[in-house]
């Protein structure tokens, strides 16, 4: 059981919120992100054909509830399931699911363990 900041790997993050629950972490947000609407979420480089002045980019914590597969593509792809701070109407109704195992937006990178 981690307090404070967990390892930045997929293994120790299932573990802690298997025992503990939801984690928090921040995401590196990019344009696209604010047009997510369903699916597992991997960053789409738009930013890269925009002209400098309009790339946009910033941090932003969200919370990791848990993990499974999303099986309807062609391949299984991993991923977390994450609640996000921008309403119902954002997302999969206020949630979204990220790429696991990928560091995808850096979501792996910096996660911490709620303190009780």
């Amino acid at each position: 059981m981690w307090r404070g900041r967990v390892p930045a790997n997929e293994d120790d993050i299932i573990q802690e919120i298997y025992a503990n629950g939801p984690v928090q972490a921040l995401i590196l947000v990019k344009e696209d992100f604010f047009l997510y609407r369903s699916g597992v979420y991997k960053i789409m480089r738009i930013s890269e054909t925009l002209p400098s002045e309009f790339r946009r980019s910033g941090w932003h914590s969200v919370s990791i509830l848990g993990w499974g597969v999303d099986r309807s593509q062609y391949r299984p792809i991993k991923n977390w399931l994450c609640a996000n701070s921008w309403g119902h109407g954002w997302g999969e109704n206020g949630y979204f699911r990220i790429v696991r195992g990928e560091d995808e937006s850096q979501i792996e990178s910096f996660v911490l363990a709620v303190w009780g």
